[in-house]
């Protein structure tokens, strides 16, 4: 079921001039569930982002639901008749609707 989804990542080079630094069919895609598939993106440790030139891919780290005050970016496929899965994060999490639609329920918490 998982499409084939372009990534493009860019970068700076020693010069400070922008350059791509992984131009790739996502690689780290993973499924909890039938009708189900999950592209990793990107990831950060901490909000706000320090951004670093190690060379790691973000993207192709095995990594749970979360990071824990971090961030994480993916495309998640969502099949006819998918299991819901209620989750909560403690990361920013980025949903983007490409196609379709889907219903999310979502439960506030205020901490005193």
């Amino acid at each position: 079921m998982t499409a084939k989804y372009r990534r493009v990542v860019t970068g700076h080079d020693e010069n400070g001039k922008a350059k791509v630094l992984i131009d790739d069919l996502i690689p780290n895609v993973s499924s909890g569930r039938p009708g189900h598939g999950a592209h990793l993106i990107w990831t950060t440790e901490k909000v706000p982002v320090e951004f670093s030139e190690d060379g790691e891919d973000k993207g192709a780290r095995d990594i749970a639901t979360t990071i824990e005050n971090g961030s994480v970016f993916r495309i998640v496929e969502y099949g006819p008749g998918v299991s819901p899965r209620n989750h909560r994060t403690e990361s920013i999490d980025y949903a983007v609707v490409i196609s379709g639609e889907i219903d999310m329920g979502l439960g506030v918490v205020i901490k005193i």
